[in-house]
C-alpha cells in the first residue's frame, strides 16, 4: 500500500498554531530539528509544508532569524564569563547557520620549480630553424 501524498489533490499547509510556535521555539534558540520534532513532523514534511504555504515559509525564516539571535545574544552577554562554554555555542551556530558563519580558509600552493634553459643552444637552434623555413 502506497500512502505518499503525491495522488492527493489537496495540498498540505501548516495551521496558524504551527507557524506560532515555531516562532516562539525559534525565540527559544531552537534548532530547525528541534522545531520539528516539537511539532512532530519530519525534515520531509517540513520542506513540503515551506514549499506549499507562505505563511509557514515565513514563520520558519523568522523562526531562524529569531533562533540565530538568540545565540548571538548569549554570546555577547557572556563575553565576560569564563564558565560560559563559547566553544559549544559556536559549534552550534556554525551548524545551524552555515552561510552566516562558514570558515573560509585560502590555500595557497607555492610551487618552485628548477628550471635550467641553455640559451646558446636555444637561440641556435633557432637560427637554425629560422633559416630552414626560407
Amino acid at each position: 500500500a502506497n500512502n505518499n501524498n503525491m495522488t492527493s489533490p489537496k495540498k498540505k499547509m501548516a495551521t496558524k498554531e504551527m507557524c506560532e510556535q515555531v516562532i516562539q521555539l525559534g525565540m527559544e534558540g531552537a534548532s530547525q530539528k528541534m522545531m520539528w520534532s516539537t511539532l512532530g513532523i519530519s525534515k520531509n514534511t517540513a520542506e513540503t509544508l515551506k514549499k506549499n504555504d507562505p505563511a509557514f515559509a515565513e514563520a520558519l525564516d523568522l523562526a531562524l532569524v529569531h533562533s540565530q539571535a538568540y545565540w548571538e545574544r548569549q554570546i555577547l552577554a557572556n563575553v565576560d564569563n569564563k564558565g560560559f562554554n563559547s566553544r559549544l555555542v559556536e559549534i552550534a551556530l556554525r551548524g545551524q547557520f552555515q552561510q552566516d558563519y562558514r570558515e573560509t580558509r585560502d590555500n595557497k600552493v607555492d610551487v618552485k620549480a628548477e628550471v635550467t634553459i641553455d640559451f646558446g643552444k636555444e637561440v641556435s637552434d633557432l637560427i637554425s630553424a629560422l633559416k630552414e623555413a626560407k
